[in-house]
This record gives structure tokens, sequence and C-alpha cells, in this order.
């Protein structure tokens, strides 16, 4: 008697299973039923399929790929689309479906009793709502309760494993390794074996037995925290979950905090920005997509990782592997932390940590202890914190905050921002135009090579810095102390403060308060900013009268005023300090004329001292008003 049909397209010469008729199809529609048959694809068919009465069979394991039978929507599909319809029928469905040797997923309706058999391949079984047999056969397959509409509690411990507790009441399941739960509260208990463990959403109750198990989070709605210590887990499907016997775990494609325990465990973080802290033991840390951190803050010991060589060893860190990690965080201990060529994230926790990001843009971070840091390629961000930290800019733009204690911070190559905070700082900005700001404390502010400037934007009171003989002061301000080298340019407080330029050309900038800028010798640029401001020239030889020696103010207001009352307006100390004259019109060949020309946006001060029509002195102004008598002191 004949076991089934075996059906092919016409003209087909391969073999046929021993005991069943092959049938050739030319039409699109089989209808069998009356006694028990099995349809038995060996090829692709486009059919409808209508099963009757009797045990009736379908079944694609000679099929050459993979495929998802689903009955609850009556298809068969591979990876192309649909390959064959289930017509429905009023009496009854397939009593059996059975899978190929490829990977299936096969999905039962809410009919009769129904058997799933995947055979070989990593299958998905989708049991219905009565008792069915789910068999996974051979490699790994994973039973799914995804769809039922109440908690399931399933046991792969027993022989035949069986499900009691909610739609899914009743089944027998042989050969399945994994198990995915439903979305309310559900008992999933793995065997000896190997399983993953899906709880999906609900409060559940995750446990691994024997074998090297894995809670599975990647299809949560929203990031999870999971810690396997106390096997606790909170946040999209973890919430309230409770895990034991896990030794791995899947996070979302969220940001997810995943926490190993003492033993070996596997932590993958897919996508999302993930924090994975293995713990003691041998690790393997995946961050996944995403801005993923190595955590060891929990680290009994120091910690050797290095992004770069791929490489970490002491305390926790010792023999973890790390993929897709570009961000750490150290322990409470000594620690050497390395960052890769891409932007690294690390932060070296408490005690005395030597930290270097290589290239990319990083952001370093000591925090407590005194601290080696060195950003490395690219434009970084390195903050000492606590402790007597020294700090390495190297290439790029760099931006330091040194914290507190008496650091030592090295721009190198770049333009970079260095800031001394708290204590007595060593500021070397390198090469470049570097900006130092010494913060509190006697800081030694070096600008070597570039165009460097000595900014005291926060300081809680005025200052009086002088380039000329390289000294800060200001009583409570943040110049008291200071030292000054190599260094252009100076932005003062919001404050009154006191600016004094060399013999080069200086850049002086009060900000807020009423402040006095001297130039000095060189082409100055001054801006005195909000406040009422003075400009003071205490000799001709301060500005030229024109070229790049000339002065010029950028910002006179009303209120600010040009102070020449220090120069001998006719150079001729026998007659006393006199005082220039303010006039229109050209020069009359009287010694100490003073005359303003308008050149576009610019006014143009000049100054005849000798009386030979020619001027002597001169300063470019940008003023929001034309300038009178009123805004010398002459």
């Amino acid at each position: 008697m004949a076991l089934g049909f075996f059906m092919v397209p016409p003209g087909y010469t391969g073999p046929v299973p021993p005991g069943y008729t092959l049938v050739e199809y030319s039409n699109t529609q089989f209808n069998f039923g009356g006694a028990d048959d099995d349809f038995v694809i060996g090829s692709d068919i486009q059919a409808k399929i209508i099963p009757e009465t009797g045990y009736d069979t379908l079944d694609y394991s000679g099929f050459g790929r993979g495929i998802r039978i689903d009955e609850t929507e009556g298809t068969v599909r591979d990876a192309n689309g649909i390959i064959a319809s289930l017509v429905a029928n009023p009496v009854r469905g397939f009593e059996e479906y059975r899978g190929t040797a490829f990977d299936d997923v096969l999905i039962a309706a809410t009919g009769a009793d129904q058997t799933l058999r995947g055979n070989g391949g990593n299958d998905i079984l989708v049991g219905g709502v009565n008792a069915e047999l789910l068999d996974g056969g051979a490699d790994i397959d994973t039973a799914s309760y995804a769809n039922s509409a109440a908690g399931v509690t399933v046991d792969l411990r027993l022989s035949t494993a069986q499900v009691s507790a909610g739609d899914a009441s009743g089944d027998t399941l042989t050969g399945i390794e994994n198990l995915t739960g439903s979305a309310l509260a559900d008992s999933l208990h793995g065997d000896a074996g190997n399983n993953v463990l899906i709880g999906g959403a609900g409060a559940d109750a995750l446990v691994g037995d024997a074998g090297i198990d894995t809670a599975d989070y990647s299809a949560s709605a929203a990031g999870v925290t999971v810690d396997l210590a106390p096997g606790t887990g909170v946040g999209g499907d973890a919430e309230g979950d409770t895990l034991s016997g896990i030794e791995n775990l899947v996070g979302s494609a969220f940001s997810d905090h995943l926490y190993g325990d003492g033993g070996v465990n596997a932590l993958a973080g897919g996508a999302g920005d993930d924090t994975l802290r293995g713990g003691a033991g041998a690790d393997a840390l995946d961050g996944g997509d995403g801005s993923d951190f190595a955590n060891y803050q929990g680290s009994g010991a120091a910690v050797t990782v290095d992004l770069l060589a791929h490489t970490a060893s002491g305390g926790d860190a010792e023999g973890d592997t790390l993929a897709g990690i570009e961000n750490l965080y150290g322990s409470s201990f000594d620690d050497h932390l390395s960052g890769d060529d891409g932007r690294n994230i690390i932060g070296g926790e408490l005690g005395n940590d030597t930290i270097v990001g290589n290239g990319g843009d990083d952001s370093l971070s000591g925090e407590g202890g005194d601290d080696s840091l060195d950003g490395g390629d690219g434009n970084d961000r390195l903050v000492g914190g606590d402790g007597v930290d020294t700090i390495h800019g190297d290439t790029g733009n760099d931006s330091v905050d040194a914290g507190t204690g008496n650091d030592q911070v090295f721009g190198e190559a770049g333009d970079d921002n260095l800031y001394g905070g708290a204590g007595a700082d060593t500021l070397d900005g390198g090469d470049g135009n570097d900006i130092l700001e010494g913060g509190a404390g006697a800081d030694a502010l070096i600008g070597a090579a570039g165009i460097d400037t000595a900014s005291y934007a926060g300081s809680a009171a005025g200052v009086a810095v002088d380039l000329a003989t390289g000294t800060g002061a200001g009583g409570g301000s943040d110049a008291e102390g200071d030292t000054l080298t190599e260094i252009e340019s100076v932005m003062g407080s919001a404050f009154a403060d006191l600016l004094t330029g060399d013999a080069g050309a200086n850049t002086l900038w009060g900000l807020a308060g009423d402040d006095v800028l001297v130039g000095g010798g060189g082409g100055d640029l001054l801006k005195g900013g909000a406040g009422n401001d003075r400009f003071s020239y205490a000799a001709l030889s301060d500005s030229a009268v024109s070229g790049a020696g000339k002065d010029v103010i950028a910002d006179f207001t009303t209120g600010d005023v040009i102070d020449l009352s220090a120069i001998d307006a006719d150079g001729n100390g026998g007659n006393g300090d006199t005082a220039f004259t303010f006039g229109t019109g050209d020069f009359t060949r009287h010694a100490g004329e003073l005359r303003v020309v308008t050149a576009g946006a610019i006014q143009v001060v000049y100054v005849d001292a000798n009386g030979d029509k020619a001027p002597d002195f001169a300063i470019n102004v940008i003023a929001d008003h034309p300038l009178t008598v009123a805004d010398f002191l002459l």
C-alpha cells in the first residue's frame, strides 16, 4: 500500500521515496482525502493543497531550501515568496507538518492536535492552542509560544518535555533546545544542554539548569538591565524577570546594561549604546553596534585593557575578550586603559591610572588618583579629575580640564584649550594657537610656539596681567601668583581688569567690567568688551602710523576713553607735559595736534607731535559713534 503521494513537476526524473506514489502535477489545486494521506513535496510547486478527512501530512523533507509553513496564514513560503497555498477546510486541516533539512518555521493554527517536525536545520516550531507534538529533529531548534494568550510553563529537563499552563497546555516537546515564552509571565526551564531562553514581555522565570545557557532579550522593545549575580532584570522585556543558571546574555536593539556574575559569561549588547560588565571570570564582551562600554568598576584588582591590541588582563579583565567595544570604565585601582583608532570614552575611576586614547577624537577622564593621560591622535577631551595629574594632548586640537591638584598639562601639537582648575598648575601649550586658563592657584602659563592666549574669563575677581614682565596679580583673582611665558594675548575677567601687553603684537580683551588696556609696543588689537574701558598709551612708539605696527581698537563705545595723557604732546620736556589739541581739518604745523579722519567704517586717530604736518602716531578705531574730544584724555 502506498504511504502517500510524491508530487513533482512534469518531466521529473529524480528518485521517489520508497512506498510513495509519484504524482506529476499540471493543475494548480490538489484535493486529497478519505484515507490517511502524505503529501511529499520533492521540488518547487505552485499549488493549492486541500486536506480532508484522515491523518494528512504535508512533508517538505525533500525540498532543497528552508521554508515557512504558516497554517494561520494559509501559505508555504521560501525566500522568494509564496510557493503553495493551504486552502482552509471546514472539517480539518493537516495533522502533521514536516520541514526540510534546512532552517524552517512551522506555525500551527488553532484547530485539532497536530504534530510539527522540524527535521534538519535550526527550526522554529510554533504550536497552536491545543496539545501538539513539537519535534525539533536534528540541530538547534526552538519551541515558540510567542502567540500564546496566557503564560506558559515549560521544563525541558523531562525525558519528553511537557508544557503546562497557558493555551499550550499539554504540548509534548522533543528535540527542542531553545524556548520562547509569551507576552505574559512565563516559567521556562532548560535542560542539561545549552539552551536559549526568550521570556518575552511579562515577569518571567528563566532557569538554565546545566549547560551553557543564554537569556535572549533581542526582541525587547526597550532597553534592559540584567544582572546575573542577583539574577534580576528591569526595563523592557526584562522587567520583573528572575534568572538562575544563566551564563550568557543577549541585549536588545536599544541601550542595555548587562552584568555577569563570578563565572564565565558571554554578554552581547546588540544595537544601542550598551554597558557590559562581565565581573570575575574570562568573559566574552561583544558590544555590537552603537557606542558600547566595557565596565570594570567592580573589579577587586587593577585591570589592563587595550582596545587596539584586543587584550585584557588583571582583575576582572583577566582572560576577557572584547569585540565591538569602544569605551572603557576602569576599577578603583591603578589601571592601564588604552583606546583604539576610533572615538573612545575612557574613565579611570579611582587609582593612579594610565590612560591612552590612541587615534580618534577621544574623551579621557582620570577621575580620582594621580593619573597620566595621553590623548594620542585626534581632537581629544581630557579631564584629570582629583589628584596630581600629568596630561598630554598629543596631536590634534585638544581640550583639557586638569581638575584639582597641582597638575602638569602639555597641549603639544594643535590648537589646544588647556584649563588647570584649582591648584598650582603648569600649562604648556606647545605648537599651535592655544588658549591657557590656569584657574585658581599660582599657575605657570607657557604658550610656546604659535599665537597663544592666557584666559581669565572664569576669574571671580578682576586681574592685573603684564606680558612685559610675565606676571599676574589681583587679590582673590585667578591671576594671583601666575607667571606667563611666550603669551601673545590676554582675555580678562568679568570684572575691572588691568591688561598690559609687551613689545610685540598683542590681543587684549577686557570682557565685562571697566577695564584698562595698555597695548605697549607692536601692533595691538584692543577689545574692551562691556563696561567703560580705557585704552591707555604711554609713548608715541606704542602705535605706528601705518603697517603692522598700528593698533586697532575694535569695539569703542560711549563711555570708553582713549588715554593719551601720559604722552608729552610736543615732546619738549622743558615746557612740561603738554596736552594734545583736538581739531578738524588738516594739520597746521603746530606741535601736539590730534585729528580724526574717517575711512569707511574705521576712524583713524592721527597725532602730529613735532608740527611738521605729518602724523607721528595713529590708531584705527571702530566705534559706535563719531569720535569727539570727549572720547579722549589728552
